[in-house]
């Protein structure tokens, strides 16, 4: 798949692959490989992922009860 000018680096374009260690994204202009963030964020602007799920490497946060 290809995400045109979504590069967070240099608003490049991007294209996921595939290796023996698994998937990533990486830009053809300037080479810069997306953390899981990242690429989380591009895809998320795309709706290819629901606001609703976290990547695996975010953590939800508990809100903490507030007194009045």
């Amino acid at each position: 798949m290809f995400w045109l000018k979504s590069c967070p680096k240099c608003n490049g374009d991007l294209n996921d692959h595939h290796d023996n260690y698994g998937n990533y994204v990486s830009c053809f202009q300037c080479g810069h490989y997306l953390t899981s963030d990242e690429e989380y964020d591009v895809k998320r602007q795309i709706s290819i992922i629901p606001d609703r799920v976290l990547p695996k490497s975010r953590t939800a946060r508990k809100l903490t009860q507030v007194s009045a």
